[in-house]
């Protein structure tokens, strides 16, 4: 509890200082037409099932619940002059006082020794929607500088350059970029499913432009639920269910437990605390009875031979799980594709994870969950928008169209 309280006055102390301090550092407008939106690519990683945000030509790390951007620092790095209002979370070098931020490993949870906020030139492309214009360069993003050997002690995709913050908060890279280029406070992700295609990320307004058969605007079929606030973790992006549904037939769960429901890219899959994992599973086997079970293949319990499994459009065709949102709206309905991932070239395991009782949350939803999902993280308006599978329409997050006009 110490600890998490310790982390969360940390982050709200670097909220004040980005929040509060000037635009001096931002892209330098001239008579270039204004800018709506940038657009970054997204790959996904063979070893590690996580998702790379392509930035100032390298990758990093896509961490949806990150507060900041960080990478190793070469020696001559620019520091940040800290003040009065950063209080502890500072130190004298020599003759200078220095800003820090302490870094988490967000896969292991691991801390890191607090490394100096620095200020770095973030290089994306802006885009009209459909297609890169022209590359950008935004200067005086603030990022943190990570401890030697941070990177490779864990297990990150190979060759990352750092970690990309995209959490709630006014030191996350989205909202740096929207406050120094007067994007509208939003961002989406679109998460590939394949290590061989890319998936797209927008930062500002739309259109959300996927092909084929034709370029069409993906925002034109969101629904929507309120984001609400963590408490324990005020970075993350986190809606309230009330219950979930397997083939319409509601799990029984225990009261609250999804009241704080996260969306974590640093999971390759939802995870479940025990609890709920055991309810979701049985209610699961019940549902696909019919359909024999082979071994468990680990960290997965539920498999199946895929010549026992019929298929559709939307991936395996086995019993959907509706997302009942708590505010009303559409559910959000994960089918097949979603649900099953193949773990050998016979054998698809339902593709939920046990947290055990100390799980951070009740439900963590996961990347893989996440693919081919166009997700809008509106936090003008302090909601998540959703536009479920994109099978339906035809296209998926491979298709935006990167070759710039």
């Amino acid at each position: 509890m110490a600890l998490k309280l310790q982390t969360f006055l940390h982050l709200f102390v670097l909220s004040i200082l980005l929040c509060t301090s000037s635009s001096d550092h931002s892209l330098a407008k001239a008579s270039a037409p204004p800018i709506n939106a940038l657009v970054a690519q997204i790959t996904k990683a063979a070893e590690t099932s996580l998702y790379t945000l392509s930035l100032s030509h390298k990758d990093y790390l896509l961490d949806l619940s990150g507060p900041l951007l960080w990478s190793p620092c070469s020696a001559g790095n620019p520091t940040v002059p800290c003040n009065a209002a950063l209080g502890t979370h500072r130190y004298f070098a020599q003759g200078q006082c220095r800003c820090t931020a302490r870094l988490t490993n967000p896969v292991t949870g691991d801390r890191a020794i607090v490394g100096d906020l620095t200020l770095v030139d973030v290089v994306t492309n802006a885009t009209d929607g459909s297609t890169p214009t022209a590359e950008v360069t935004v200067g005086g993003v603030l990022s943190a500088c990570a401890p030697a050997g941070f990177l490779g002690s864990s297990p990150l995709p190979a060759a990352v350059a750092g970690d990309a913050g995209l959490g709630r908060g006014c030191a996350s890279l989205p909202a740096q970029l929207h406050s120094k280029l007067s994007l509208k406070r939003q961002f989406a992700v679109c998460l590939p499913s394949t290590v061989g295609r890319i998936g797209v990320a927008f930062f500002g307004d739309g259109p959300y432009g996927l092909m084929p058969p034709t370029p069409f605007d993906v925002s034109s079929v969101l629904s929507y639920t309120p984001l609400v606030r963590n408490p324990w973790n005020p970075s993350a992006y986190t809606i309230q269910l009330a219950g979930i549904a397997i083939n319409q037939e509601a799990v029984q769960l225990p009261p609250g437990a999804l009241d704080l429901v996260t969306l974590d890219t640093a999971a390759p899959y939802t995870v479940l605390r025990r609890d709920v994992y055991r309810a979701f599973v049985a209610a699961f086997q019940r549902a696909t009875a019919k359909v024999p079970r082979v071994p468990a293949v680990a960290p997965f319990e539920v498999c199946f031979n895929i010549s026992d499994l019929g298929f559709s459009s939307v991936g395996y065709a086995v019993a959907p799980v509706d997302l009942v949102m708590a505010r009303g709206g559409a559910n959000w309905t994960v089918f097949g594709f979603n649900l099953l991932a193949d773990v050998a070239e016979d054998t698809a395991c339902l593709a939920f994870v046990d947290g055990g009782w100390a799980a951070p949350s009740a439900v963590t939803i996961g990347g893989f969950q996440m693919e081919n999902n166009l997700l809008v993280f509106d936090e003008a308006a302090s909601r998540l928008g959703f536009s479920g599978t994109l099978l339906f329409i035809r296209t998926t997050c491979g298709n935006f169209n990167f070759a710039r006009n």
